[in-house]
């Protein structure tokens, strides 16, 4: 019985022409395309926030607490971050004029962000350094 795709339960080569998915136009270069080793993905270009990334959690705190970074925020917010790397610090409370982040240090991940006066009376836990950038 010939299919739309060929012989359908025969064993052996085909003795008529190829009508397999093979045949079909295109479809070997993009199976070889599919097997192709993946080139891996260009690290994106350095960003204006000292490489420092922000979890969902910390994008939404700075929106519903109105607070703002500019460059140099961003980048005092970086380099108190490599200060606390090369002390071997995990996770750290970095002040910052009128605000505060809980950072992961490792990943340079922005956990969460408040201002200073919301984090007045606050205990932070799981926490292993603290810095006053500035």
């Amino acid at each position: 019985m010939i299919g739309p795709f060929g012989r359908v339960g025969s064993v052996g080569p085909s003795t008529g022409p190829a009508r397999g998915l093979e045949a079909l136009p295109g479809f070997g270069e993009a199976l070889e395309s599919l097997l192709r080793p993946q080139a891996a993905p260009a690290a994106p270009a350095a960003a204006p926030s000292g490489g420092l990334t922000f979890s969902k959690h910390a994008q939404a705190r700075l929106t519903s607490r109105g607070i703002t970074l500019d460059d140099t925020d961003l980048e005092d917010l970086g380099s108190a971050v490599d200060k606390l790397r090369q002390k071997g610090a995990k996770e750290s409370l970095v002040l910052l004029g009128d605000n505060a982040f809980i950072v992961g240090v490792s990943d340079r991940k922005v956990i969460t962000a408040l201002t200073r006066q919301e984090a007045i009376g606050n205990i932070f836990t799981n926490i292993d350094s603290t810095v006053v950038a500035r």
